[in-house]
């Protein structure tokens, strides 16, 4: 049957065709995600109700604790929280195996051949790769919603000015404002109008975010409703300081350029000559293995290096 031409083009046909069908409905369903994305409270509130839905969308935050209220808990769970994702448990226990069998496989063909110690460095790394990555998700989270806290203080600002009230104003941002402000904005709104006061419901986003600058902006406006003021007239202030400090960053990051580019290279330079001489001459560092003390120096290198790296990051970092 399968010597027939036609059957066997029709099969990669079909094959073909299966697999467009697929792609098709991956693109179009993570297309929809990130437009729908800032309506979730309002898919789940036709489901559940209001109070039942805002409890839902903190807990997949990692940030629900009883009754729908807000519970960071732990520094590793704020530092998660913070990322923007919704990792469950059971998804941090699957990226931890899978970090910690890299950590293994690294630790067996590079820093020794003992068991116990290959078990252990696994550990290590894995911790490392880790809280190198939540650091990393979590910075681009924040850089990003620092980028669009200017405008959205505009939005703010000019909304106080055509006379709404500021919970119109906070709701107006998350629904004209994209991810990752427009979610932050919906449950400070949200938050609002389930009772919280503004200072509290503020403090609660500064811990789901993060950011320094919006730590400014809640010190300013409990400062505000304590002592009154034109409140437009802050936030237009804050705005305009917000947008002076990114210029500044900006500027500091393109002058500590060559810092930064030489502490990636001090870092990855003698694993790079390593892997050379090891595909070159797969017997010259035989030798070290076979003292005994291999384990011990490549560790001895590597805290070295990586202390060298931090030492060099903060010389190029910065506070302003």
């Amino acid at each position: 049957m399968l010597n027939n031409p036609y059957i066997f083009y029709g099969l990669i046909f079909t094959a073909v065709l299966l697999i467009i069908d697929t792609s098709l409905r991956y693109l179009a369903s993570r297309q929809r995600s990130r437009a729908d994305v800032r309506n979730r409270l309002e898919g789940l509130r036709q489901k559940e109700g209001v109070e039942e839905a805002f409890g839902e969308l903190l807990k997949r935050r990692g940030l629900g604790g009883r009754n729908g209220q807000q519970s960071v808990g732990t520094r590793l769970n704020q530092y998660i929280a913070q990322t923007g994702r919704e990792i469950s448990t059971t998804r941090r226990i699957f990226y931890f195996m899978g970090l910690w069998i890299i950590g293994f496989v690294f630790a067996f063909l590079v820093i020794t051949t003992n068991f116990v110690a290959q078990l252990i460095s696994a550990t290590i790394i894995a911790c490392i790769l880790g809280f190198a990555i939540i650091y990393y998700l979590r910075s681009r989270q924040i850089w990003a919603f620092t980028q669009q806290l200017a405008p959205a203080l505009d939005i703010i600002v000019r909304s106080l000015n055509s006379g709404h009230p500021l919970v119109t104003a906070i709701a107006l941002v998350a629904r004209e404002m994209p991810d990752p402000i427009g979610s932050e904005f919906g449950i400070l709104s949200d938050q609002m109008t389930f009772g919280s006061e503004l200072e509290q419901a503020m403090l609660n986003m500064y811990d789901r975010v993060g950011a320094a600058e919006l730590n400014m902006i809640t010190v300013s406006v409990s400062v505000q409703q304590g002592t009154g003021g034109n409140l437009a007239e802050i936030l237009a202030n804050l705005s305009q300081m917000i947008r002076d400090r990114l210029m500044m960053k900006a500027k500091i990051k393109a002058i500590s350029a060559e810092g930064r580019i030489t502490a990636w290279i001090m870092l990855l330079f003698p694993f790079g000559l390593f892997f050379m001489l090891k595909a070159m001459v797969p017997t010259y560092f035989d030798l070290v293995w076979e003292s005994g003390y291999g384990g011990v120096v490549v560790g001895t290198c590597l805290a070295l290096i990586f202390f060298g790296m931090i030492v060099i990051r903060r010389l190029v970092n910065f506070d302003y």
